[in-house]
């Protein structure tokens, strides 16, 4: 008896630092391509596609990323994350699978999502956990760096945060929550919004470094989102300290546990 065509959705964590983004690229070890001919494996279907919620950069890391496929499988849904992690490289993982509707696209159908940037600030680089963090060696004023969180919030054009080859045209997107955690020389920024533009994060991160430094005034944040010149913001911090926390569905998926 053939086997009804499905579709599922899964959440991965990876560490990014081997690869050169999620996107497949020819001739390259992306996180796309080395789980979607696992999942080809499993399946034993060489046809099947897997689609990302966010292409993330090389160097970024997942926490929760979600994706989905469609394919015929006798694997049940509770045991296929166990199943195909038994091929995939240490850096990659999956950490549930669930079926979903067969209109549900795990990009398309985002509703937010939320992201951290973390910074060792401190004179003497990290040597362990390096390829997860940014080197900030100058002293930081974590006070005004907090004082100009709030000058982001709620719905705006983002275009003096956007990097000037990122494909979208269309620059408004809104921000929810942006929250700072400090741990010693460990700063770490969350960002929740519904949606970010290419290098959004990194460059957000930047300019709130630039106040941190007294480079930018906090009370400057506004003008500087309202002109959208993007020469005015802050530099893009490295990719290594940017990692996707999570990922919102409305209904929720069951999945990012």
């Amino acid at each position: 008896m053939s086997l009804c065509r499905q579709r599922f959705a899964i959440c991965t964590e990876y560490d990014g630092s081997r690869f050169c983004g999620w996107q497949i690229q020819p001739g390259r070890r992306t996180v796309q391509g080395v789980l979607q001919q696992a999942l080809r494996e499993l399946t034993n279907d060489q046809t099947l596609l897997l689609y990302g919620c966010s292409r993330t950069d090389a160097g970024v890391h997942a926490r929760r990323h979600i994706s989905h496929f469609s394919a015929s499988t006798s694997v049940p849904v509770s045991k296929m994350h166990l199943a195909v992690n038994s091929s995939l490289p240490a850096d990659l993982v999956v950490r549930r699978a669930a079926q979903v509707p067969d209109h549900f696209h795990a990009r398309f159908d985002a509703v937010g999502k939320c992201y951290s940037y973390t910074i060792w600030n401190h004179p003497v680089r990290p040597a362990i956990g390096c390829q997860y963090m940014a080197h900030v060696p100058e002293p930081l004023n974590l006070e005004a760096l907090k004082a100009a969180t709030p000058f982001f919030l709620g719905e705006h054009d983002f275009a003096a945060f956007k990097d000037q080859n990122g494909y979208k045209r269309i620059s408004i997107r809104r921000i929810d929550a942006i929250r700072l955690e400090v741990n010693g020389a460990n700063v770490q920024l969350i960002i929740q919004g519904s949606g970010f533009l290419y290098h959004m994060v990194r460059i957000i991160a930047g300019t709130l470094v630039a106040v941190a430094q007294g480079k930018i005034m906090a009370e400057d944040i506004p003008a500087l989102i309202e002109g959208m010149d993007r020469r005015k913001a802050g530099k893009t911090m490295p990719a290594a300290g940017l990692c996707l926390e999570a990922v919102y569905y409305d209904p929720p998926l069951q999945i990012d546990t």
